[in-house]
């Protein structure tokens, strides 16, 4: 493996809460020194001009192509190309819907799979489907990072006391999306005077309180870990923290769409806006920013599912929900640094050691020894997202959106995989 030589660089591990200038070797896929070092003739020099060097992006959340899977806009390969370019090294897949890596052996099939992609592909598993649960231990022994209702809220409460209370017996973290299933069927947007002007299926924002307050009431009752799935109002955030104040293991993750828009964005029935959970209020919107100030959030997600242009093409009630976005996880993220509302290891944690630190991974921090997952950014550059789509017209609501941060290089396990 070539060996290098990172010099001059500005240096962000929000691991260690540090940032500082230093050079940087990378040998054999590792971190092999940080300071003040003398090039030697065995490696390359990369002078990063006082360049911000930080660790390669985790993202928990994303969807693809899977074995069993519903139709994607875009094949596993374009889809960790995708993510390469957006600086993500970590890509964790999770199920969606009724089906895909709900086996052993699907998790064994996007193992191989991940075997001949430029980043890292792990899978999540599908904790259960038609009311009964799946092969956990199996899926976890295979290399599933964790259990998933698949995006979707498990209205049966036994069924989610079952799962939590199995789960816990291998330490495993399950994922549930907080909401009353009851209350958010045939919805698209969020209750509020504006989606009632509108005419639109609206879900209330305390659905989300009900459900964080009883999933982690049954994390309470079964000594499981749960992640709070894409966490989107300030009642929810609210109603986690109150969680934890009772020393529950419960971890947070919100989306990167709701850190940048707000129920308005959908205000022209821009079908690119339809997402699920549907954007928030503004209030919402802000709380989730001061929670990521706070440390409250543990991983900021992409929830990157690419959606064809003919299924966004229909009216916005109709019309299926999703968004490419692991292109903007990061510039979404920076612009918040820019724009004075986030410092910026607060917001990079949540996309590196945040999401490491919960799985157990190696990578997501800059320290000797570790992964050389590494990106190197201009963070004050402007960019102009686009649709970020890799096959069938998939359509983005960060297109046209002006962000800043610019990726200049990436590094995985060592070797370079972007450098535009």
């Amino acid at each position: 493996m070539t060996r290098y030589l990172i010099t001059g660089a500005r240096i962000a591990d929000p691991a260690s809460d540090r940032l500082y200038e230093a050079d940087l070797r990378i040998a054999d896929g590792f971190i092999a020194g940080i300071g003040d070092l003398d090039p030697s003739d065995e490696e390359e020099v990369i002078d990063a001009h006082g360049r911000l060097l930080a660790p390669a992006l985790i993202d928990m959340r994303a969807h693809s192509a899977t074995p069993g899977g519903a139709a994607s806009a875009e094949r596993l390969s374009q889809t960790a190309s995708a993510a390469a370019s957006g600086g993500i090294g970590t890509l964790i897949l999770a199920p969606n819907g009724a089906c895909g890596l709900s086996s052993p052996e699907d998790i064994d099939w996007l193992d191989a799979q991940a075997l001949t992609l430029p980043v890292r592909v792990h899978g999540a598993g599908l904790v259960a489907a038609k009311g009964e649960l799946n092969e956990i231990g199996l899926m976890l022994r295979a290399g599933a990072l964790y259990l998933s209702d698949g995006g979707q809220p498990i209205a049966d409460s036994r069924l989610v006391r079952r799962a939590l209370s199995y789960a816990a017996g291998f330490e495993a973290w399950v994922s549930l999306r907080p909401e009353d299933a009851h209350l958010i069927a045939g919805t698209v947007a969020h209750e509020s005077d504006l989606s009632s002007r509108l005419g639109l299926p609206a879900r209330p924002g305390v659905s989300e309180r009900f459900g964080v307050e009883r999933d982690t009431g049954l994390a309470e009752l079964t000594g499981g870990r749960l992640i709070l799935d894409r966490v989107t109002t300030a009642d929810g955030i609210a109603a986690a923290r109150a969680a934890r104040q009772r020393g529950l293991e419960v971890a947070i993750t919100v989306p990167v769409s709701h850190l940048v828009f707000n129920e308005v964005d959908a205000g022209n029935f821009d079908a690119r806006y339809r997402l699920d959970p549907p954007l928030r209020s503004e209030e919402d919107r802000l709380a989730l920013i001061d929670a990521l100030a706070r440390g409250v959030v543990d991983a900021v997600v992409s929830a990157h599912t690419a959606v064809g242009s003919v299924a966004k093409a229909n009216p916005f009630a109709d019309a299926v929900p999703g968004t490419t976005s692991l292109h903007a996880l990061l510039p979404a993220l920076l612009t918040l640094v820019e724009t004075g509302q986030l410092d910026l290891l607060s917001a990079l944690r949540p996309v590196t050691s945040g999401p490491a630190d919960l799985l157990g991974l190696a990578q997501g921090r800059i320290e000797e020894g570790a992964p050389a997952d590494l990106i190197l950014i201009d963070p004050s550059a402007p960019v102009v997202l686009g649709d970020g789509a890799v096959r069938g017209g998939a359509k983005s609501a960060f297109a046209g959106r002006r962000l800043f941060g610019k990726i200049l290089m990436s590094f995985i396990e060592g070797a370079i995989i972007l450098q535009p």
